[in-house]
């Protein structure tokens, strides 16, 4: 009796940790919704000679952003010595990629490693960041060459680092651009 009552207990102890080792994780990641739904530029953007892209964050254009915020791009294929304009219009977003922006902060500067760079386990003490984004092909009967829209979220901790929010990519275009959702 005592030896089937030890070995209930140990296989009940075996199946709860094997329930809590392979619970099913929650993805909020939203390639699904993203890839058929719309990008419209309310208003002509004007990316800076020797720039290739231009950042919305908070719903200020610049060249440069703030690393704590998410942030979108517009993004165009070639540098050039004079001021590229990117017309306002509607786009539809093709294909959706995934990405990953690393950052390392080594004492005295930064250094910057390519996206896609392999992740790095780290604690809270690291030096080492990374951003996921989303990298959304537009597509335009009007337009030639469009721009590839780029969504990242805020850089952080390898385990705390996310892909941006539907609202947090609609808070960083503010009222340049309007992004809508395929199921919208």
């Amino acid at each position: 009796m005592t030896r089937t009552l030890v070995t209930v207990f140990f296989v009940h102890l075996f199946l709860a940790g094997c329930q809590a080792g392979f619970m099913e994780r929650q993805d909020s990641s939203l390639f699904g919704e993203l890839r058929g739904g719309s990008f419209v530029l309310h208003r002509d953007v004007v990316i800076a000679p020797g720039y290739t892209h231009i950042v919305f964050q908070e719903g200020t254009a610049a060249h440069g952003a703030s690393e704590f915020q998410p942030r979108c791009e517009l993004e165009v294929k070639r540098i050039m010595e004079t001021p590229q304009t990117i017309p306002a219009g509607s786009f539809r977003i093709g294909r959706v990629l995934g990405n990953q922006r690393y950052v390392r902060y080594p004492p005295g500067g930064i250094m910057l490693a390519a996206a896609g760079d392999t992740i790095r386990l780290a604690g809270d003490d690291s030096n080492e960041w990374l951003m996921y984004t989303y990298r959304m092909q537009l597509l335009s009967e009007e337009q030639k060459e469009t721009p590839a829209l780029i969504c990242g979220g805020a850089y952080n901790y390898p385990f705390y680092a996310r892909y941006p929010t539907y609202e947090e990519m609609r808070a960083a275009l503010g009222d340049y651009a309007t992004l809508t959702l395929r199921s919208e």
